[in-house]
């Protein structure tokens, strides 16, 4: 009896024990929680936005055989929708929309990462229409919108991102014919780079990517970090340059004309350590994009290109942080969720550490940037080097860092708001014994840039698919330059005959800018277009002050507002055409300019083997970078005023396109541009004081014109494991201005006609890569410039190697670590950077007189970077 007892009392504890289990894996758990069962469990895997179903509880046994029946039941009570492909294992997960004529679909959503849910902006979606490829791109938010003319009961797009596994979702849409809020997750490639998106090729074509292994930054910095102006030097519309520069010259503009952006405000210095590495942490950049022909009317675009970047918005779903050194500089990055699936942060910072630590060349690049005792040989065979004029004794100290920070917020409805934060520093001194009137004498060169700048912005999407970015910014800059012993030619006239001599004397630059910007901006998808339109507000005050012997005491404070109101319509849906109508208004209240820029931009048979473009803008630009000869670690701005209108453009442009196969690209591209306005200091170039009027204390030339054409090739193609680039530019660039050359064009001193490169990307192993680039270019004018015309005469040719070794370290299909190696001008060639007028000794009479002199850039640069992600 007692055993028949034990036996039922057993039977009752295993029966309620079974019960129990089964009411718990079907008791109410999250959405979130439930996905994450089913995907360890199974090879499904679902497609959602984390914000729209982090406060979802379901009751659904993930052990039952009507799991997927039973969840997209209870799912409906949300107005969510459940699509699933058991063939692709896929599980779409949507926000259920209202029934619209068949004849047509709309399919709209985001596109994010699938392991962090971080938005992709200028993602690709594309599908195929009327038996051609077709589609559209996310916004900058990550948002998309196709509208699809499709009989069928199923429609395939194909999702795309540069350095992410396309994914290709088939849509069920026999019940519904809208299907709203859909998040696709594309996964980072194990071996992906760090891209930047070019402007000019459709953003929904394959083409896409033609650019992606010519522009991965960081490939050839000479300090180890990311450099993107260096990676940009690879296209055949931006000119071939140095190692250290403060800006780009983009289709024969000067610096003044390139602007860079971070999240949609401006960056008033772009780069550490005298344009050898970026002023930005590469870490947390999640897209990139240059525009350099015609750009979209949202952007204030200057008169040669513009670079945005956006950060990352921080991982939603975990905690995670990598840690890296570079042969300069140490960094950290951390991200995580602030509550999961809905709010994130991040924060990353990096320091230099290149005083401390003297290896790779570290205190000679100091010297190199800040202008003391720069590489050079005179061109004239019977001036020499005074070797005892060489600097001595040389002590100092040089530093950087930079810091970003993000702070990100994500409603059910999809609403963002975001808070950012950039702030960098960037200053190096040296003291030193130079020669001067027979006996030595201490001097010292100062250099220091401070930027600090905070967004915050809202972005929403109202009913019938209106979305709304909304966003305040403020940036403040700070930028000093202090040479104590800076070489100045001076000429004088005696008894008609024009003596030269060098001399000795102080030279002092100090520029503060702020800028405070208010931005509202609209967007939405019809049926044949797109339309993009809003206003911008911004509030200038700048201080410039200079210190020279023809300016003793110069100094200009000036503030403006600049209000803009734009438009743009673009008509993609077409296969036989793209066109973009753009318009931006300006009103600048210094000076009272209404000024009108107009774009217009035209791609014929866009998708087809053989496609051709024409463009058309006109640019103005209302702050503008001063350019210096010798000064290449600071930039200084200054401001239109009523006195001095704003540069402008005239730019035209056309493009031929053919794709012959699938991995084979060549493309034309001219330009020809029309400038007016532009800036001209009196210390560029050798120019020198007699240029001005006496009662004109402007210490710059702002009444130049000039006419920029060129003419771009490019041909790249893909094996399986290599890649081969080739490009060619000839172009040419000439200014004009009463004072200058009797009146007549000169070349300026960025001028180039003709330009070579060569580029190879090769994947050795898995998770090993090779990367080699060579570039070519004739040299640019040495004249001097003067009233008078001078014959031309350049200086020799530019030839430079460069190399890169890669190692991505995985485990478990995850990248863990990452390996760089690279040396800048492997040949170690003296390549001529510009002509400068130094004193030197004439071997004919034993005289100290003033020789016109090659200057050139850095030799052979080894640098690494090592990454570890946890």
């Amino acid at each position: 009896m007692k055993t028949l007892f034990k036996i039922a009392f057993f039977l009752l504890w295993v029966g309620t024990i079974v019960e129990v289990s089964a009411q718990n894996s079907s008791s109410q758990k999250t959405l979130l929680e439930l996905i994450s069962l089913i995907e360890e469990r199974s090879e499904m895997r679902f497609l959602y936005r984390e914000a729209l179903v982090s406060n979802i509880k379901v009751s659904v046994s993930s052990n039952s055989p009507t799991l997927y029946k039973d969840l997209e039941d209870q799912l409906s009570k949300y107005n969510i929708g459940l699509q699933v492909d058991t063939e692709r294992n896929q599980a779409l997960l949507y926000k259920s929309g209202n029934n619209k004529s068949k004849q047509e679909t709309v399919i709209s959503g985001y596109v994010v990462d699938a392991e962090t849910g971080d938005r992709l902006p200028y993602s690709t979606i594309s599908w195929f229409q009327d038996g051609e490829i077709t589609g559209v791109a996310s916004s900058t938010s990550g948002t998309f919108s196709a509208r699809i003319r499709s009989s069928k009961n199923s429609i395939p797009l194909l999702f795309s991102f540069v350095g992410y596994e396309s994914k290709r979702v088939d849509f069920n849409i026999s019940s519904s014919t809208e299907l709203n809020d859909i998040a696709i997750r594309l996964k980072p490639k194990l071996y992906g780079g760090s891209e930047i998106i070019i402007n000019g090729n459709a953003l929904f074509s394959p083409s896409d990517t033609v650019f992606s292994s010519l522009i991965e930054a960081g490939s050839f910095s000479p300090l180890g970090d990311n450099n993107s102006t260096k990676a940009l030097q690879s296209l055949p519309s931006v000119l071939s340059g140095p190692a250290i520069e403060d800006g780009l010259n983009v289709r024969g503009s000067s610096s003044d004309g390139f602007r860079v952006l971070l999240d949609g405000i401006t960056l008033y210095n772009q780069s550490h350590l005298f344009g050898l590495l970026d002023g930005l942490n590469g870490d947390v950049l999640r897209t990139s994009g240059f525009f350099y022909d015609v750009t979209p009317a949202r952007f204030r675009a200057p008169l040669g290109g513009t670079l945005t970047f956006l950060t990352k918005t921080g991982n939603l779903q975990n905690f995670e942080g990598s840690a890296g050194l570079s042969n300069t500089a140490f960094s950290a990055t951390l991200e995580g969720p602030i509550s999961l699936g809905k709010s994130s942060f991040l924060f990353s910072g990096r320091h230099s550490y290149i005083d401390d630590v003297s290896w790779f060349n570290n205190q000679g690049i100091i010297k190199y940037g800040l202008d003391i005792d720069r590489n050079y040989e005179f061109q004239s065979d019977t001036v020499e080097k005074i070797e005892d004029r060489n600097v001595q004794n040389i002590t100092g100290n040089a530093f950087f860092y930079d810091l970003h920070g993000k702070l990100y917020f994500e409603t059910s409805s999809g609403s963002q708001l975001i808070a950012s934060l950039y702030v960098g520093k960037d200053e190096a001194n040296q003291s030193y014994d130079r020669r001067f009137q027979q006996q030595l004498e201490e001097f010292e060169t100062n250099n220091e840039w401070s930027s600090n700048m905070i967004k915050v912005a809202y972005n929403t999407q109202f009913e019938n698919n209106l979305n709304s970015e909304s966003s305040f910014g403020f940036s403040d800059y700070y930028s000093s330059y202090f040479k104590e012993d800076n070489d100045f030619r001076r000429t004088e006239n005696d008894n008609n005959n024009q003596n030269a001599s060098i001399e000795i004397l102080p030279f002092s630059l100090e520029n503060e800018l702020r800028e405070v910007q208010f931005n509202q901006r609209f967007s939405k998808f019809f049926n044949d277009f797109e339309l993009d339109y809003g206003i911008t507000y911004s509030d200038f005050e700048i201080l410039y002050t200079e210190l020279s012997p023809r300016n003793q005491s110069f100094k200009s404070r000036r503030t403006s507002q600049l209000l803009d109101i734009f438009s743009q319509m673009d008509f993609t849906n077409s296969t036989e055409a793209h066109v973009s109508l753009g318009s931006r208004i300006y009103y600048f209240s210094n000076g009272k300019y209404l000024k009108w820029s107009p774009r217009i931009k035209a791609q014929f048979l866009p998708e087809s083997q053989i496609s051709f473009g024409l463009g058309f803008s006109k640019n103005y630009q209302f702050l503008h970078q001063l350019d210096f000869l010798t000064v290449n670690s600071t930039d200084f701005w200054v401001m239109t005023n009523n006195e001095q209108p704003p540069s402008s453009v005239n730019y035209f442009t056309s493009n031929i396109r053919i794709r012959p196969a699938g991995t084979l690209f060549f493309q034309i591209e001219g330009y020809y541009k029309l400038f007016d306005n532009l800036r001209i200091h009196s210390l560029s170039n050798q120019f020198v004081s007699s240029f001005f009027d006496e009662d004109d204390t402007t210490p710059f030339l702002f009444n130049n014109t000039g006419v920029g054409k060129g003419l771009e090739f490019l041909l790249k193609n893909r094996f399986d494991r290599l890649s081969l680039s080739s490009t060619y530019t000839l172009a040419s660039t000439e200014l004009e201005n009463l004072l200058i050359n009797e009146g007549k064009p000169f070349h300026p001193s960025y001028d180039r006609t003709h330009q070579f490169s060569l580029f190879g990307d090769f994947d050795l192993s898995s998770g090993l890569s090779f990367y080699a680039s060579w570039n070519y270019a004739t040299g640019t004018p040495s004249t001097t410039i003067s009233r008078e015309e001078q014959k031309e005469t350049r200086i020799g040719n530019y030839s430079r190697l460069d190399i890169s070794v890669k190692y991505v370290l995985t485990s478990n299909s995850d990248e863990k670590g990452e390996l760089l190696f690279s040396i800048y001008n492997v040949l170690n060639n003296e390549n001529p950077w510009y002509s400068e007028f130094k004193a030197g000794l004439n071997t004919n009479n034993n005289r100290i007189e003033p020789g016109l002199s090659t200057v050139y850039d850095l030799g052979i640069q080894p640098s690494f970077r090592i990454k570890l992600y946890f």
